[in-house]
């Protein structure tokens, strides 16, 4: 009798999947994993457990499975197959462990080794999928891993430049040496030091600004309320877990920064209906559809926590903000989204939630008095999700003299 497999797609995936796990950009930071392999006498661990991790379960459709001990043998046989034939992997004999097949490097050749396989790709499109990276850049060499990094002021959102690992620095210095064109637009490729170097010197500025801004208004401090804002990001519950590969989140994992952030998470719309504008119409027809998020959908939801006094969002966006009465009721929304899985359950839509404070909240409220002061229709005051764009420009000025962007990007340059 013929010994089941996975179906092909499966198989690379979870392949894919398990190669990140124990490879050199996640397995240093992995603490779970890493007290896992420590405790054992062979350096490897159950991979019984490596299949409980939610990533692999979505990618195995175990949805039954809560543990490791719920994992079928069946499921392990076919997955014990699959990472025989990984060359980074080494299985047990019995198929029941799995670990890497060399020892991991010291600290600081390991990290010198990864910078010398990874590039730094921008412009990009803050919706851009990891997926759509690692197979554009797979077809010049074997990728590793995609890396999103977040934005160096608003940490929800991607900053525009990918990092891209290699399996070989001279796979990343060939693809360094190519013009290459993505979405659209010419890719700016560089090698991670540059990028670091970038880096380094736009968090010192932003540490800079933020020391000036709070200096110069420390007697104005008491102008605006503080802790009544939260910002909350929209993702399609349907989806699962996000594609990313995050590593064993339930666990604590230093994968956590690659989809908490989830600048995390998939960045495009999850809005199916495109709908121009929030009426007495549209509430009436959407009210409903579990498929579009209204205001009043996203009030129902915060106000278990305490009075919202105003829901910035519009129907055709993915995030936006809740501004509370008092603050403790922004510290129970923040709270209960972090003890749930994802966050809070809108209809058919997950929305994760972090609280605004210090610049960004300064500056949202800077940005609310400066468009109290000019034409207003109604009660509405709205921020577009404008993009970070090549060069740093904001989107063009929403409807009703609404201004696009973020707060925080409304007065920064994006980040390379």
């Amino acid at each position: 009798m013929a010994t089941p497999s996975l179906g092909e797609d499966t198989a690379k995936a979870v392949l894919r999947q398990v190669e990140f796990y124990f490879g050199d950009s996640n397995l240093p930071k992995d603490d779970f994993l890493k007290t896992k392999i420590n405790e054992s006498e062979d350096d490897m661990v159950s991979l019984a457990l490596i299949c409980s991790f939610s990533k692999m379960r979505g990618h195995l459709n175990l949805t039954e499975v809560k543990k490791e001990d719920d994992v079928p043998d069946c499921t392990l046989k076919v997955v014990a197959q699959t990472l025989r034939t990984s060359s980074s992997l080494k299985v047990s004999e019995d198929g029941k462990k799995v670990g890497r097949s060399t020892k991991l490097l010291e600290p600081e050749e390991l990290i010198e080794q990864l910078d010398s396989r990874t590039i730094a790709a921008s412009p990009l499109e803050l919706n851009v999928q990891r997926e759509a990276l690692e197979a554009f850049f797979g077809q010049y060499a074997k990728v590793n891993s995609v890396r999103l990094p977040h934005h160096v002021v608003q940490r929800m959102y991607f900053c525009g430049t990918a990092l891209i690992e290699f399996s070989a620095a001279e796979d990343a210095q060939t693809v360094l040496e190519q013009s290459l064109v993505f979405g659209g637009a010419e890719l700016e490729l560089k090698p991670k030091k540059d990028f670091d170097v970038i880096r380094e010197k736009e968090v010192e500025e932003f540490e800079r600004n933020r020391s000036i801004t709070t200096s110069n208004s420390s007697n104005a401090e008491e102008k605006y309320p503080k802790g009544l804002l939260v910002a909350f990001k929209l993702k399609s519950a349907s989806a699962g877990d996000s594609a990313e590969q995050n590593g064993s989140d339930e666990k604590k994992t230093a994968e956590n920064e690659n989809d908490k952030e989830k600048v995390d998470d998939k960045h495009g719309s999850p809005i199916d209906k495109v709908v121009e504008k929030e009426n007495k119409s549209s509430i009436s027809i959407y009210k409903d559809d579990m498929n579009v998020v209204l205001r009043e959908d996203l009030k129902d939801v915060f106000e278990k926590f305490g009075t919202v006094k105003y829901v910035d969002f519009r129907i055709r966006e993915d995030k936006g903000y809740i501004r509370f009465e008092q603050p403790e009721a922004a510290q129970k929304a923040h709270a209960a989204s972090a003890s749930a899985k994802g966050g809070l359950v809108v209809k058919n839509f997950i929305a994760n939630v972090e609280p605004v404070t210090g610049v960004p909240e300064s500056e949202y409220w800077s940005l609310l008095r400066d468009n109290q002061g000019k034409q207003r229709v109604g009660n509405h005051f709205h921020w577009r999700g404008g993009k970070i764009n090549r060069g740093g420009k904001r989107g063009r000025d929403g409807e009703n003299g609404s201004p696009r962007g973020r707060p925080n990007e409304a007065k920064r340059a994006r980040a390379a």
